[in-house]
């Protein structure tokens, strides 16, 4: 058999209590035979003083780890349960409490192994030095962190740092003469410093993990060096992933601003385009006073969307309403008022249709495909709207005889980013459209052929049918 440490432990503990209660026992007897008159009161004093004496002898604080580190010394091969520790450090690593910082859960998972009272953590900042992470106070000096060279030094060649052996005189101390070079002074001064563990992901350093003094007091030795070892590149692996999901989370962030420029660098296109046709538009118009009243509502228009078009780039930038019911034909009839200065543009369809959408989002979607509608047709042939219903659904399609597209553009490149059939395209407006429709529920559908021009169809769920399909 080979019992545990907690069952060698518990049964120490079980025999000197026995030991205590039969002490206690034997000195209450004793005082019977002396024939005092108050018996009870000297049995009573005599489990007082028993008590008493129990209190004071209990091991309490460094007591007690020294009295742990005799019993491990003595009695098993090894001064760690291997298995309990190892169970302990990963289960304080992964118990993520509510506002709790994962710095604090490193320092007090290493600080476990070693019962050290105090642990800190540095990490590398952005210039490379060394920084404390997280709010702890100890130790002191600490807020000055440490220099880039002996950051380097330690991700260089991590091992274990000896606070006793930096302190020593250099003749005698296991430190080499590097280490005692570059190391802080406020490492080297503070005696209540007793080991470094460094935190290496890979080859990269992560951290430095800085314990206190174990309450009984001990040199590091082979054991330690091997277990706060194997510790620490288990803590770095979870550093090294939390600052990994810091980062993929900035450049997620990067990447929705630049999506979000992209979409609005292609809006603000669409708006020069327009105001350019509407300044050709103006030379062989600028004597008709309905032209020049359509071509006063575009430019307050073009101003209001550019507008628009600064406020979504901000971060604070308004969301999209929930789709709902209403009617596409307003939305037409809104676009088709806005474009008459730039292009003809002809309506047809129901008015009486109501759809389940956002109409801030179709509007947008509409003005892409109506923008491309009317670069890809003549002057004088008009681009037509219309709303339709399809069955369960609402039909509002784009229709142009302009050029048109090939299949294999359709099928491989219409909505990718960037692909683009019009010099100077950007290939983002079909793209766009399309995640603005999904975004409603709806999709985009698409037939062109070259030299007979375009239909776009996007289709959305009838608002009288919504309830149906969603309790189907």
């Amino acid at each position: 058999m080979s019992p545990s440490r907690a069952v060698v432990v518990r049964s120490l503990a079980i025999v000197a209590a026995f030991l205590y209660l039969a002490a206690t026992a034997m000195l209450m007897m004793a005082v019977e035979p002396l024939g005092l008159a108050y018996v009870w009161a000297a049995r009573l004093l005599a489990v007082f003083g028993a008590t008493f004496a129990a209190m004071t002898l209990m091991p309490h604080g460094r007591a007690r780890s020294w009295l742990k580190l005799q019993l491990a010394k003595h009695l098993f091969r090894h001064r760690y349960d291997y298995r309990g520790e190892w169970l302990r450090f990963t289960h304080r690593l992964g118990d993520v409490r509510p506002g709790e910082e994962l710095a604090v859960r490193i320092e007090q998972a290493v600080a476990g192994i070693t019962a050290s009272p105090a642990a800190r953590l540095l990490v590398p900042g952005a210039s490379g030095r060394l920084e404390p992470a997280g709010a702890g106070e100890w130790p002191d000096g600490a807020s000055g962190g440490a220099s880039s060279d002996f950051a380097r030094m330690i991700g260089r060649a991590p091992r274990i740092l000896d606070g006793a052996a930096l302190r020593a005189p250099a003749a005698s101390a296991a430190a080499t003469a590097e280490e005692r070079a570059l190391s802080p002074a406020w490492l080297i001064a503070d005696a209540t410093i007793w080991a470094g563990i460094p935190l290496v992901h890979g080859e990269r350093l992560v951290g430095l993990v800085l314990l206190g003094c174990p309450p009984a007091d001990r040199r590091l030795d082979w054991e330690d060096y091997d277990v706060l070892a194997v510790a620490g590149r288990q803590a770095a692996s979870h550093l090294a992933e939390a600052q990994g999901q810091d980062a993929l989370s900035e450049a997620r962030r990067f990447h929705e601003f630049n999506r979000r420029f992209a979409f609005i660098v292609h809006d603000v296109k669409n708006l020069a385009s327009q105001l350019g046709l509407v300044a050709r538009n103006a030379e062989r118009h600028a004597d008709n006073p309905d032209f020049r009243a359509d071509m006063v509502a575009t430019l307050k228009d073009s101003v209001a969307r550019l507008d628009g078009l600064l406020q979504r780039l901000s971060p604070q930038a308004v969301r999209a309403d929930a789709p709902h019911p209403a009617a596409p034909m307003a939305v037409l009839e809104s676009i088709a008022e806005r474009r008459r200065a730039q292009h003809p543009i002809r309506v047809a369809g129901r008015a009486d249709v109501h759809a389940l959408f956002d109409p801030a989002r179709l509007e947008m979607a509409l003005g892409h495909l109506v923008q491309n509608a009317i670069e890809a047709s003549g002057p004088d042939e008009p681009v037509w709207l219309s709303v339709e219903r399809r069955g369960l659904d609402v039909e509002v399609a784009v229709l142009d005889r302009g050029r048109g597209m090939a299949a294999d553009f359709v099928r491989h490149g219409l909505f990718v980013p960037f692909e683009s059939t019009k010099p100077g395209g950007f290939g983002i407006g079909a793209f766009e459209a399309r995640a603005l429709i999904a975004g409603m529920g709806g999709r985009l559908e698409v037939e062109s052929r070259e030299g007979e021009g375009t239909r776009f169809a996007i289709i959305m769920p009838i608002a009288d049918a919504s309830a149906d399909r969603l309790s189907a």
